[in-house]
């Protein structure tokens, strides 16, 4: 897979310019992602994280480019519990913190409206697990290390400089090291390009 990826970066800096081709442009992202887990038990995107990063962008025509982009996002999940009483009790809270450096392939359909698909490689970096707020020991260590994402998104251009996203991405295998459980990344994001060159 590394191999894969480092090609296809090659393969996009060594493409010839034709004249429908521009230069590079790239910029800053942030958003909000929406994630659960499945196979935990629960469902809904309940788990609020941050998305924070930058971006390349390598057209290929007037209407086809390639989106390169590297950043911060947390995912997880979270459930919450509300007494008789209307205290609200935290049962558990899944943290999981990643480096994403999705490879996404984008398509005017519409003036200034996009569609995109590709993948998303993912490293691990922290994860965290509460019960009723106490740590479960050595939960990171359950975990995969890299995940891979397919990844879709809708594109919306606000002005020259500023984009918006709409993205759903999956993970394509289980993150667990133990085959007998399963742990899978689901994820909405909302994220918000800002066209620096």
């Amino acid at each position: 897979m590394k191999q894969a990826l480092l090609f296809i970066t090659i393969l996009v800096l060594l493409t010839p310019e034709s004249k429908a081709q521009k230069t590079f442009s790239g910029g800053l992202l942030f958003g909000i992602s929406a994630s659960q887990v499945d196979g935990d038990a629960q469902y809904k995107y309940k788990k609020p994280g941050l998305i924070a990063g930058t971006y390349v962008l390598r057209p290929f025509s007037e209407r086809a480019a390639l989106k390169i982009e590297t950043y911060y996002i947390g995912k997880g999940a979270v459930l919450n519990e509300t007494l008789t009483d209307g205290t609200t009790v935290q049962v558990f809270k899944t943290s999981l913190h990643y480096i994403e450096m999705p490879f996404l392939f984008n398509f005017e359909i519409y003036p200034k409206i996009e569609v995109a698909a590709g993948i998303a490689p993912s490293y691990l970096f922290y994860a965290k697990q509460t019960t009723y707020r106490m740590t479960v020991p050595y939960f990171q260590e359950t975990l995969k290390e890299f995940d891979f994402q397919p990844t879709g998104e809708l594109n919306f251009y606000l002005t020259d400089n500023i984009t918006t996203s709409v993205r759903l991405a999956y993970s394509l295998f289980n993150l667990k090291n133990d085959y007998m459980s399963t742990f899978y990344n689901n994820n909405l994001s909302l994220v918000f390009f800002y066209k620096i060159k």
